[in-house]
């Protein structure tokens, strides 16, 4: 591992908070870790009399008080055995002592007699298992650096028609005033050149990670372990803001008051579970992004073409329609791509440049973004029936570049701020367009984005928490490749928002053709697009018919010795971690029982049946939470009887157990496998509102109702592929330390505050593991794979039907805009006179 990564992250092992507490002594006494018993004696667990041979010069009371030992070595010298106990072996004394629970801190003595004991078959039911100690490490992100490389660049495209301007100046550059028609650019831009006139033949193709031979010898020349571009990290990366932010929600100040958005969260797509492919070759573990869902869209096209629009002269970029290509030199075909490349850890990371401007701080550089208004959005692969929504209007919740920066500040923003700062960027240039037309341009800087993401402008907390999820994705990588070494794996990631987050990290090996199998699935040629575009038209007409029918600090900055930190506070953060740990289990537990799925389903089914509809967000959570109580109240019996199984496995399971846990299993599975049955679950819980409401029991209705869900969700409907044999599955949770307390998350972090990130790690069970795991792929195919026909009827129906309205209203005042253009002429901004033609 890397020597500067090894500095700013500490290992630290705790033991069980029971140990823990026996360090305590009397009442109202203090605890010492100091001891006058050797090192080296307590660490082998020597008897006393063994112990007292040693030469004093070994005692560790200096060591204690002088240097800093891990909380592992300081509970063991004061946890270590007396003279007067240790008359048998360690062993023995293990296997053999019974000993009273240990007071904590708050359990003060009293004079109250003690309770008469209970039968013993009672006390052996009550017996729980001892904890595993807690595993975690500190990750100091201030102390953490990035590293670049210095590699000769070819030259970095500049922006044209003085689109420059809008690199300095806050807000947006319309493309056209509303009020008096006067372009503020070149008319040219306005006009997008249609996808099938374009020759994409003639741009240089995109080379993946594991394709890029530079990339991957430098990882070698500089001895890193992993490469990767920002494409295949930052979805990676966003699942880790939300683990150590503690899913902090975005930040909408720069919004104005005018509308009140319909959720103040990050979108689905951006929740939603991630999977990328890890290739080894030579020694190097490539990041490369997982296809899998992905389809070749208009979107993907045009952002393209739009980066030499907006970066070429009108009449080089001419050159590039299909009628005009074969004038392109093949200079200006092969052209190299121009790339920043930075090393943190075992990590080469590759950022192509998409354009720099020398006035800009720092690099310069800075990122194109062509950014689709909200119609197309909503269906990409049907995008055509949206191409008439227009931006008309500043603020407003349609119609409005502010509607676009809202949506971009839940869905892009994190994913750019991730490529910004992997890229060693000032910002990002944003085109708004309808895939016909440029509306206008805006840059945000990361500064900017900050405020959206972090609740800060200072960049101080986001550089900090990027250092911090790379050094943690560094670490799950080892533990990755450590289980199979050599091998390409396939990895799913996902955070998800329990009351303490957890991070999933499954890892699967594969081969390379079965990489190949899958990247290919959804794979679409340019040439197709079209052919695929005017298929959907019939589709869209028949959708739309049908929609329509159903209606903080330190002094300095150098880095200082470590302190001694106070033993009681210690054993308080053992306590809390123990805590936190005994919290996650328990939702790692509920997660493979599918319960999560259940209050997913269940949020799902009461909204699309509208028996949420005028409640406020805190009376639906209520509401969705009574309901998920009546369904899993059963399982919580049912793991209470399986523990009890598990500490006494010569005793028969209780043969009255509820079989409601497998019901849940089942019926999330069929959820998850077959949409279809959300009508049963609405006509569920229609049912159920109303008496959940009153108080009444539903368990029993419950139960029979779900039997029969579950019975319809027939397993043979999954699309999954068979479980994996090898796969190994993870959880990571972590606790934030900042200027010496913990805290949720980290707030208005500045240059001088000491956060620390304290994370634990812990391996799933093989068959707890292959159940979060099939859940997992689940759920990403839910969000990306929709079929085209589910996603038109949907459009038609979001946002109360009010998106083919706006498309239609559109398209009529751009009719009446091209009239009065034709009448009266072109007007630009830097001439009097109208002219005639663009």
């Amino acid at each position: 591992m890397n020597r500067a990564r090894c500095r700013a992250i500490t290992r630290v092992r705790l033991i069980s908070s029971s140990q823990c507490l026996g360090v305590l002594l009397s009442p109202g006494r203090v605890a010492h870790f100091a001891t006058s018993q050797p090192c080296n004696a307590i660490k082998a667990g020597k008897k006393p009399a063994e112990q007292e041979s040693e030469a004093p010069s070994n005692n560790c009371e200096g060591k204690a008080l002088s240097s800093w030992t891990t909380l592992q070595d300081k509970l063991r010298q004061s946890l270590a055995p007396s003279a007067e106990q240790s008359t048998t072996s360690h062993e023995e004394s293990t296997e053999t002592k019974t000993e009273q629970p240990p007071k904590t801190p708050s359990q003060k003595s009293t004079s109250k007699p003690a309770k008469p004991a209970k039968p013993a078959k009672a006390a052996k039911k009550k017996k729980k298992k001892a904890k595993e100690p807690v595993d975690f490490e500190v990750i100091t992100p201030k102390e953490l650096e990035l590293k670049p490389i210095d590699q000769e660049t070819p030259e970095i495209p500049k922006l044209s028609y003085g689109l420059d301007r809008v690199l300095f100046n806050g807000g947006v550059y319309r493309m056209q005033d509303a009020r008096t028609n006067v372009y503020n650019f070149d008319p040219y831009l306005a006009s997008i050149m249609p996808v099938d006139e374009f020759d994409y033949d003639a741009l240089k193709e995109y080379v993946t990670s594991s394709k890029d031979t530079k990339l991957n010898d430098l990882a070698k020349q500089h001895g890193k372990k992993y490469s990767g571009s920002t494409s295949s990290m930052t979805a990676i990366l966003s699942h880790l803001h939300f683990l150590i932010s503690g899913w902090r929600p975005p930040n909408f100040d720069h919004l104005s008051r005018g509308w009140t958005p319909e959720s103040t969260n990050f979108t689905i797509l951006t929740r939603g579970p991630v999977a990328t492919f890890i290739k080894h070759k030579d020694g190097v573990y490539s990041f490369d992004s997982d296809k899998e869902y992905d389809n070749e869209n208009i979107l993907s096209s045009l952002g393209k073409s739009m980066e030499k629009l907006l970066t070429l002269p009108k009449e080089d970029f001419e050159k590039y329609k299909k009628t005009k290509s074969h004038e392109l030199t093949e200079e200006e075909k092969k052209a190299d791509e121009a790339y920043h490349y930075t090393t943190f850890g075992d990590f080469m990371m590759r950022s192509q440049l998409d354009a720099h401007d020398p006035r800009l701080p720092g690099t310069g550089v800075f990122d194109l973004k062509t950014r689709a208004v909200v119609t197309i959005r909503m269906d990409v692969q049907g995008h055509e029936k949206g191409v008439g929504y227009e931006i008309r209007k500043q603020f407003g919740e349609w119609e409005s570049f502010e509607r676009e920066y809202y949506d971009l500040i839940r869905s892009a923003f994190l994913k750019y701020s991730l490529q910004v700062r992997m890229g060693r960027m000032d910002g990002i240039f944003v085109a708004y367009h309808n895939t016909q037309r440029i509306f206008g341009f805006q840059y945000v800087p990361l500064s900017e984005m900050d405020h959206a993401l972090h609740g800060q402008s200072d960049t101080t907390l986001g550089d900090q928490e990027f250092k911090a999820s790379l050094s943690l994705l560094n670490d799950l990588m080892e533990r990755a490749t450590n289980k199979f070494p050599g091998r390409s794996l396939r990895l799913h990631v996902e955070t998800r928002p329990t009351a303490d987050p957890i991070t999933y990290f499954f890892v699967q090996p594969v081969t390379d053709e079965e990489m190949q199998t899958i990247q290919d699935s959804k794979k679409v040629s340019v040439d197709k697009l079209k052919e695929e575009i005017d298929d959907l038209r019939t589709q869209e007409k028949a959708a739309e018919a049908e929609a329509s029918a159903t209606d903080q600090r330190e002094s300095t900055e150098e880095t200082e010795p470590a302190e001694e930190d106070d033993p009681e506070q210690e054993i308080q953060n053992e306590i809390a971690w123990q805590e936190v740990m005994d919290r996650v289990s328990e939702a790692v537990d509920s997660e493979s029982l599918g319960i999560r799925s259940v209050q997913d389903a269940v949020q799902e089914a009461l909204t699309h049946s509208g028996l949420l509809e005028g409640k406020t967000e805190a009376e639906s959570t209520k509401h969705i939470h009574t309901l998920v109580a009546a369904l899993t109240a059963h399982s919580h019996e049912s793991k209470e009887l399986q523990n009890a199984s598990e500490e006494e496995p010569a005793e028969p399971h209780n043969s009255e157990e509820t079989p409601l846990k497998d019901l849940i299993l089942r019926v999330t599975e069929g959820i998850d496998e077959n949409t279809t049955n959300l009508n049963e679950f609405q006509r569920i819980f229609a049912s159920l509102s109303d008496k959940s409401a009153a108080g009444e029991n539903v368990e029993a209705e419950v139960d029979a109702d779900i039997d029969t869900t579950a019975t319809k969700a027939s397993p043979e409907t999954s699309q999954d592929q068979p479980p994996p044999h090898e796969l190994l599955g993870m959880y990571i949770t972590i606790r934030n330390k900042v200027d010496g307390k913990f805290v949720a998350r980290p707030e208005n972090l500045g240059p001088g505050s000491k956060w620390e990130v304290q994370y634990a790690v812990k391996e799933i069970s093989d068959e707890r593991a292959q159940r979060l795991y099939k859940q997992i792929k689940t759920r990403r195919r839910k969000i990306l794979d929709i079929d085209a026909d589910m996603r038109a009827r949907s459009w038609h129906r979001m946002f109360a039907g009010s998106l083919p309205t706006l498309s239609k209203r559109g398209a009529s005042y751009r009719a009446e805009r091209t009239k009065q253009e034709e009448a009266s002429g072109i007007r630009v901004a830097w001439e009097r006179e109208p002219s005639t033609s663009s």
